[in-house]
C-alpha cells in the first residue's frame, strides 16, 4: 500500500467531499420523495422512516456546521477546514437557511389551499434547507478547485 503524505490525504478528502456532496444531496432529496409518496401511519416502520430522516437530518447538518470528517487526525480536519472551505461552508448554511425561510413562508400562505400537515410542514422546510446548502456546498467547492 503507498504512503500518502498528509497533504496528498488532505488534497483527496477534500476532492472526495466535494463529489459526495452533490450525491448526498441526491440521496437525501431521494429519501424525501420516498416519503412522501407512501402512506403516513403510526407502525413501527413508519416510525423508523421518521427516525432515519431526522437522524439522517442531523449528521448532514452537523457536517455542514463543522466540517466533518470527526474520526480522522485533529491536524488533518485542520487542514481540510481552511479558509476557503470554511467560507464555503458559511455561504452554503447561509442559502440553506434562506430557503428553508423561503418554504416556510410559502406553506404558510398555501396552507389555506393545500392540505399538509404539520408533520409534513417541518419535514418539508428542514429538507429543503439542508439540501440546498448541500448542493450548494459542493457547487462551491467544485468551483474552487477541490474536486481534482
Amino acid at each position: 500500500m503507498v504512503q500518502r503524505t498528509v497533504s496528498q490525504e488532505v488534497d483527496r478528502l477534500a476532492r472526495k467531499r466535494a463529489r459526495m456532496a452533490p450525491m448526498l444531496a441526491v440521496i437525501y432529496f431521494a429519501q424525501q420523495v420516498a416519503f412522501f409518496n407512501s402512506p403516513h401511519g403510526e407502525r413501527l416502520v413508519d416510525q423508523f422512516r421518521i427516525g432515519a430522516w431526522a437522524a439522517l437530518s442531523a449528521v448532514l447538518l452537523a457536517g455542514l456546521a463543522t466540517g466533518g470528517f470527526w474520526l480522522r487526525k485533529p491536524e488533518l480536519r485542520a487542514m481540510l477546514n481552511d479558509e476557503l472551505s470554511r467560507a464555503h461552508r458559511a455561504d452554503s448554511l447561509r442559502v440553506g437557511f434562506i430557503l428553508a425561510m423561503i418554504t416556510g413562508i410559502v406553506l404558510y400562505v398555501a396552507d389555506s389551499a393545500v392540505a399538509i400537515s404539520d408533520r409534513e410542514a417541518i419535514h418539508l422546510i428542514v429538507s429543503v434547507g439542508i439540501g440546498a446548502a448541500l448542493i450548494r456546498f459542493g457547487m462551491l467547492e467544485r468551483r474552487d478547485g477541490h474536486e481534482g
